[in-house]
């Protein structure tokens, strides 16, 4: 009976993906497992670079896009699969007993903190998400699957503040910077998302959407600029390729040096983590 009810949730789960990967939800997402389906679909786009239904439901079922001339998804997408399987699965669970959407339905590490609910807003803050890591191979290095899964949950939690004042809207975006560069993560990297994330918003919603969000980026910049400016974070990559060339640990090492001199230096983070 067991292994019954939990293959009718794993085909249940694997229906509310292919149903919606043609991406047309919009609005509210109240129901716990269609808003993991919404992340595991978009999450997918970024990861194959097609926004085409069919080439998803062919990723969903474990089939290569129509003329690939591939026979099997490569593997880091089905491990994507898996995961959104699983994600949904677990929202369904959650939409039996009745539990309300947060960050735990896609990352269940995250503790459960508010995340948007707009499916728009929400496919813009994964998309930004995943492109940032794939910008700055740092994350993967440093955080691997666990790192992609809260810079989803976060980027959702940040697309949220548009709507606050700004001066409301920095003083949280500037408490995620302390905890985040005491994990290793310089703030200078969080600035550079809330630009791609007000840039993923613009692209799907009036200018009006991003609200807030580009003056918490600029107050990051701000703080960042008062001990290491941007002409000096190009110099710190050039003098680590210089230094270092095919030895350098991951790319834009030097800048990323350099971004957590200025993180110690306004005092986000202590010595013994600077050091």
């Amino acid at each position: 009976m067991l292994a019954m009810t939990a293959d009718a949730g794993a085909d249940e789960a694997h229906q509310l993906l292919m149903t919606h990967a043609d991406r047309a939800l919009t609005g509210p997402l109240e129901d716990p497992a269609v808003l993991a389906a919404v992340v595991g679909i978009e999450r997918l786009v970024v990861a194959m670079g097609s926004t085409d239904a069919g080439t998803l439901r062919a990723a969903l079922e474990g089939r290569a896009a129509p003329g690939s001339d591939q026979a099997d998804v490569p593997e880091h997408v089905a491990d994507l699969v898996a995961e959104a399987q699983s994600h949904v699965a677990a929202g369904l669970m959650r939409r039996a007993s009745g539990q309300s959407v947060d960050a735990g339905i896609v990352n269940p590490a995250s503790g459960g903190y508010a995340i948007t609910t707009d499916a728009t807003l929400l496919r813009a803050a994964v998309r930004a998400a995943q492109g940032s890591i794939t910008a700055m191979p740092y994350y993967a290095e440093r955080y691997g699957a666990r790192g992609s899964r809260f810079a989803t949950t976060d980027s959702a939690w940040l697309v949220s503040l548009a709507g606050l004042a700004e001066e409301r809207a920095v003083h949280q975006v500037e408490w995620l910077a302390r905890v985040l560069a005491a994990r290793g993560m310089p703030s200078w990297l969080l600035e550079i998302h809330l630009d791609a994330l007000a840039s993923e918003v613009r692209s799907v919603a009036d200018a009006a959407a991003v609200g807030s969000l580009p003056a918490t980026a600029a107050a990051l910049a701000r703080t960042r600029r008062r001990h290491v400016d941007d002409d000096l974070l190009r110099s710190a990559d050039v003098w680590a390729d210089e230094a270092l060339g095919n030895g350098l640990p991951v790319p834009r090492t030097g800048a990323l040096m350099a971004a957590a001199v200025a993180d110690h230096r306004a005092g986000l983070t202590p010595s013994a983590v600077a050091a």
